[in-house]
């Protein structure tokens, strides 16, 4: 279609919030060579949006897609950024197209100075060949046998809830931290990681902190300068490096050991025939350590407090949890007869996913939703603002996890991305999802869990979606029949 309908006049479209992109046509061009391009906001209106990304990114993110639609582009520090809100954008630039598209961003190098080069941050012919040797640890039928280790460790963590005093709240993300990075200890490395948890949780949170404040402070002072706020940081990759190393260290002293994740990188070889070098074990082994446990932490937290604020929803699961365990322990043959457990874990990936921003810089010229993408733009991708678009998902600021029971209402590809997707989808994926529903079968069968008074839940977006110093709850004991509330805490 010509724009200009051959007609020898110059036409200007401007967008409107959910149209097309501008588009500058002038007489005898045909669509193939019409500029685009995208709305934004600009001049003072630009510097006010500016000053809200740094105080509310997620809100920023939100305003600017309800307001400018499916692409929007404001230029940061003469840098073109876009963030793009449509599922078809999204599976451009993540799938279709993602080879013209890196993950050489700020974001990703900022984070490199905690996981290095490891999975997460690796780009190009080294991603792809680390990623084929470590695939193998999540094939669905290994991760069937790490259910076991699951559940007891959520067994594990209220046995200990059940030593504390009454009427103390828990801080609810803590205990989540903790109890991911047990499992994660023990399905991966095959070790026993509850004694260092909380110094290995406190490091991971001091270390992403660390990643935001430099990725929001373009005039940080260098690294090597030795101000508090660096030798803290130090100190938390030490703590993270000397855990790595007693991992390995202990494996290579016992020769042979368990067929799990460690072990993968231990006995891979290069097309050379060497192994894996240690700075590079060292990368993989924090990826996983960081990545494993802080976004299945940040969603079980959540979880349990949109139940706390939802108890309608909360009813029906406990009502499915008490029909199919009846107060025993829940094992991974049980998940697909708790598709309501399932659906609460879902709904609350959707409204708060851990990873909440994923970012790409554009290789070459591009064209996204019929916008022009110039080479070396920044893309920004937030599965906060995608999952929260009232056209993909009716009631979307609403806690409803029945959507994900209702298979005429499937939403688009890449309308529901929590773990990213295409070729760089998470390659723990289904690993978390195993890992929250069968923790949060566990840990509701036993305790109902309140917001403790006088704290309003506010959300950090840092690395991934934290609440804002904690969240602090009360719980209170249920029978296993769920028939009634035996103590409060």
């Amino acid at each position: 279609m010509n724009c200009c309908g051959g007609s020898g006049i110059n036409l200007l479209c401007h967008r409107r919030p959910g149209g097309a992109c501008r588009l500058t046509c002038r007489s005898g061009l045909s669509s193939a060579l019409m500029k685009t391009t995208a709305p934004g906001p600009a001049g003072p209106d630009l510097l006010r949006q500016i000053r809200t990304i740094l105080a509310d990114p997620l809100q920023f993110l939100l305003d600017s897609a309800r307001t400018y639609g499916d692409i929007v582009q404001f230029p940061i520090g003469g840098l073109a950024v876009y963030a793009v809100n449509t599922p078809d954008a999204v599976k451009h630039v993540l799938l279709d197209n993602h080879h013209h598209y890196s993950k050489n961003t700020l974001q990703y190098r900022t984070l490199a100075l905690v996981t290095g080069n490891g999975l997460l941050t690796s780009d190009g012919e080294f991603w792809l060949r680390q990623r084929r040797r470590l695939q193998p640890a999540f094939h669905r039928a290994r991760l069937a046998g790490f259910g076991t280790a699951m559940t007891a460790a959520a067994g594990r963590m209220l046995e200990r809830w059940d030593a504390l005093e009454a009427d103390a709240p828990l801080d609810v993300d803590a205990e989540m931290m903790r109890l991911a990075l047990e499992i994660v200890g023990q399905t991966l490395f095959s070790a026993d990681l509850s004694r260092e948890a909380d110094d290995l949780a406190q490091a991971t949170l001091t270390a992403l902190d660390f990643i935001i404040y430099r990725a929001q402070t373009p005039l940080a002072p260098p690294l090597w300068l030795p101000t508090a706020r660096h030798r803290r940081f130090r100190a938390a990759l030490r703590t993270l490096d000397q855990a790595v190393h007693r991992l390995v260290a202990a494996r290579r002293a016992d020769g042979a050991g368990p067929d799990d994740l460690l072990g993968l990188l231990l006995n891979a070889r290069g097309d050379d025939g060497a192994p894996m070098d240690d700075r590079q074990l060292r990368d993989e082994i924090v990826t996983l350590i960081v990545a494993g446990h802080e976004t299945v932490a940040s969603a079980l937290t959540w979880t349990w407090r949109l139940l706390a604020e939802n108890p309608a929803a909360e009813a029906r699961l406990h009502e499915e949890l008490g029909s199919v365990l009846g107060g025993r322990t829940p094992t991974v043959d049980d998940l697909p007869r708790l598709p309501y457990t399932r659906a609460v874990f879902d709904e609350a990936l959707r409204l708060y996913p851990p990873a909440w921003l994923i970012t790409r810089k554009a290789l070459k010229p591009d064209e996204i939703a019929g916008c022009a993408i110039p080479a070396g733009a920044l893309i920004i991708i937030s599965p906060y603002v995608v999952h929260r678009q009232p056209a993909l998902w009716p009631d979307a600021e609403v806690f409803r996890p029945e959507r994900f029971l209702e298979k005429d209402a499937d939403a688009p590809r890449f309308a529901y991305l929590p773990f990213g997707g295409g070729p760089r989808l998470c390659i723990g994926n289904t690993f978390a999802l195993m890992e929250g529903a069968l923790a949060l079968a566990t840990v509701a069968q036993r305790y109902r869990l309140r917001l403790a008074p006088g704290r309003p839940v506010k959300v950090d977006p840092l690395v991934t979606l934290r609440p804002h110093g904690g969240l602090r709850m009360t719980w209170e004991r249920r029978s296993t029949t769920d028939g009634g509330r035996t103590r409060q805490r």
